[in-house]
């Protein structure tokens, strides 16, 4: 059993597999949603991103293993498992869709059980494999510091991004964890559609843990990144605000040691390191000049969100 629900996209035109899927599929450890052609497929993959996708091989219009590879290429299902279901026996064809990037394979006709249990373990896997934040469902640190060493490793110019959010603390004091939560949930979902715009194939989002992201892209396309995730979040406050503290624009809550103070609302601080700049050879090191980086950006006045790049160059 899945410990959260788990949203399973089913892409297949044929209506039974659908109804099998979600008997099989019990509905407080899973939510089923639908899609009947690959455009359709596509569309809800990219705009939703499922726990994991059941793809049919063979579908109108564009085929499954071209819609496979697609997925792959955003940034957005990179790393979403997907489940191959198809009529034909061919070793070739199981061959080059796991090639392709698929996770598993499934021949109909098939018994609703035993996918169930292949969507389940896949789940598993994955969720360890990446470290997946549990909140989030999002990268964590293991596979981001794993992504940063494959793009050092191949000499692929990169940007690191740390991401921030300035005075959460204060804000879950107030409003209380599960306000807390979905502030962290949005801004994982804003983060990522930032990414998606901005670094398409090349862009990563992970999650540190708390309040902390990390985001990859191109050198190139850093700072529009930066600025189109900043704007995205500034945008959003007032979904998480009482209209009256918008007003205000700060916060009343006691420190540790019991006194009242005054809290400005929570904002992003973007640090940014990039390989134009800097020889970003070693995990550590980027790490180390992000946080410094971040540290000059958190003392900046109290206001909307910002970001800074270090414009340093190694002697």
């Amino acid at each position: 059993m899945i410990a959260s629900s788990a949203r399973i996209l089913v892409a297949d035109d044929e209506e039974c597999v659908h109804r099998l899927l979600r008997r099989a599929l019990p509905g407080e450890a899973y939510r089923v949603v639908s899609a009947a052609t690959s455009q359709e497929a596509l569309a809800r993959a990219l705009a939703e991103v499922p726990d994991l996708i059941v793809l049919d091989v063979h579908m109108p219009g564009q085929g499954g293993l071209e819609v496979l590879a697609e997925l792959r290429r955003d940034c957005r299902t990179r790393l979403v498992p997907i489940i191959l279901l198809t009529g034909d026996a061919a070793p070739e064809d199981r061959v080059r869709g796991l090639d392709g990037g698929a996770d598993d394979y499934v021949s109909k006709p098939f018994h609703p059980s035993e996918l169930a249990a292949r969507i389940a373990s896949a789940l598993r896997r994955s969720r360890a494999d990446v470290g997946a934040n549990p909140l989030t469902r999002l990268p964590g640190s293991p596979t981001i510091e794993e992504e940063v060493n494959r793009r050092i490793d191949a000499r692929e110019p990169f940007a690191f991004l740390y991401v921030d959010i300035d005075r959460f603390k204060a804000f879950n004091d107030v409003y209380g964890y599960a306000k807390g939560d979905a502030m962290i949930r949005d801004t994982a979902a804003l983060l990522t559609e930032a990414v998606a715009a901005e670094a398409a194939s090349a862009g990563f989002v992970g999650h540190v843990g708390g309040d902390d992201f990390v985001l990859l892209c191109r050198p190139s396309g850093a700072e529009r990144l930066a600025q189109h995730a900043a704007g995205l979040f500034d945008e959003g406050l007032a979904a998480h605000y009482a209209a009256a503290d918008l007003d205000r624009g700060f916060l009343e809550c006691r420190d540790r040691q019991g006194s009242w103070h005054r809290s400005p609302l929570c904002a992003l601080s973007i640090a940014g390191v990039t390989t134009e700049r800097r020889r970003l050879d070693h995990y550590a090191k980027v790490v180390e000049l992000a946080s410094e980086m971040k540290a000059y950006v958190k003392s900046r006045p109290a206001g909307g969100s910002a970001f800074a790049f270090d414009r340093r160059r190694d002697r």
